[in-house]
């Protein structure tokens, strides 16, 4: 009796242990490069929403994010286990950004403009393949 629950624990663990390196498997930094609308309904009028077009160049991330028509480059976006983190200024001001990917059309996360914390989600842009 006990020879069977112990493999059906192992069994169970080694399966566990499985689904988990697939999931972690499953988000790679390339699924970050493209276009996403980005929405943060807590920042201040006229930031509230826009663009960011991630990049990625041999092994380094970068973006331009478009907010009310101005572009901001972002130079470069760090990646640290499950976390993208990146830096730069908004007219002057400076913002933290941290996210993480929730799904393969999802980020979430949170700019820090200098103590302000804003929720921000991103939205991938799919583009639609048109039949020829």
């Amino acid at each position: 009796m006990m020879k069977t629950n112990m493999g059906k624990v192992f069994t169970t663990l080694l399966c566990m242990m499985m689904c988990l390196s697939l999931y972690a498997q499953g988000f790679t930094p390339d699924m970050v490069v493209g276009l996403w609308n980005f929405s943060a309904p807590d920042a201040p009028y006229g930031y509230q929403e826009g663009t960011c077009q991630i990049k990625k160049t041999g092994e380094n991330l970068s973006a331009v994010f478009t907010i009310s028509g101005m572009e901001m480059t972002v130079k470069e976006i760090k990646k640290e286990s499950n976390t993208y983190k990146c830096n730069f200024y908004v007219d002057g001001t400076y913002v933290s950004l941290i996210f993480k990917q929730e799904d393969k059309n999802q980020l979430v996360g949170k700019a820090n403009a200098e103590g302000m914390v804003i929720p921000i989600t991103f939205t991938k842009i799919i583009k639609a393949v048109q039949a020829r």
